[in-house]
């Protein structure tokens, strides 16, 4: 059974201008994810897809496969994301989909092949058909509405301490797993019956802005030639969850307002 992860990115990226050329370390987050992908025990193959040549040639350059992808289906006001995936997997054929986002600079080849290994055990004893990487979260939360606690109530006579909340947790966007045929069927990130993978807190940092991308690039440059091991002795210390306030709050309150479940 082939397992391929695939990389998608574009030239028209919208808060960061050509976000995925950033650079950590002396990479670009193509060049490190990619790298990071080629370290996993559990992936055969490495796809990326792009409408930008410079893009498709860093790629190509670092070891990867590479697709040039229509420019409709990377112009987010045109397409919907299902339609890109849709896109994007007809322009490949394996067994298996890690996908994998660039701007999740952080997760380890250990993580991915972890959730491989959980994805296949899963599979095989018919316990779920899919995999997402989430974060935990145990913070008091208020509505969008700015009147109401989600998840506590502040006028009890005992003030609920943070680790007696009962946990949320938000997909981060870094790693989907599901078979492909099934992904290609239901043009999504996930099945019906996924399984909520929680990755290591030290490797969550989803780069959406020019903060994000600064507080990556401390975390990463800081310590030079130090991997994996001494970057999350360190970062563990700073745990990133400065990420969460903004992103969370704006997207799972509000759907759990109109009791939509992520």
């Amino acid at each position: 059974m082939e397992t391929t992860a695939v990389i998608v990115a574009r030239k028209g990226s919208v808060r960061i201008k050509s976000k995925s050329l950033l650079t950590l370390n002396g990479q670009s987050l193509i060049e490190r994810k990619i790298t990071q992908l080629q370290n996993c025990k559990h992936i055969d193959r490495i796809v990326f897809g792009s409408d930008c040549e410079i893009m498709l040639q860093k790629a190509k350059n670092c070891g990867a496969e590479v697709v040039e992808r229509p420019e409709y289906y990377c112009d987010e006001k045109k397409a919907s994301a299902n339609e890109m995936i849709a896109n994007m997997l007809e322009l490949i054929n394996t067994d298996v989909v890690v996908w994998a986002h660039c701007t999740n600079p952080l997760i380890s080849p250990n993580t991915y092949d972890k959730a491989l290994q959980i994805f296949f055990e899963n599979l095989q004893n018919g316990s779920h058909d899919s995999l997402l990487s989430v974060v935990e979260l145990r913070e008091h939360l208020w509505n969008s509405d700015k009147c109401t606690a989600l998840n506590y109530n502040p006028y009890a006579l005992r003030h609920t301490p943070a680790k007696e909340l009962t946990p949320f947790f938000m997909q981060d966007g870094g790693i989907f797993i599901q078979p492909y045929t099934q992904m290609k069927q239901n043009s999504y990130f996930f099945g019906k019956r996924p399984y909520l993978f929680e990755i290591p807190k030290d490797e969550f940092l989803d780069i959406n802005d020019m903060r994000d991308y600064l507080l990556a690039k401390a975390l990463v440059e800081s310590y030079k030639g130090g991997g994996y091991k001494r970057l999350h002795t360190q970062t563990s210390r700073l745990n990133p969850y400065c990420k969460i306030y903004s992103t969370f709050t704006h997207s799972f309150s509000s759907s759990l307002s109109t009791k939509h479940a992520a």
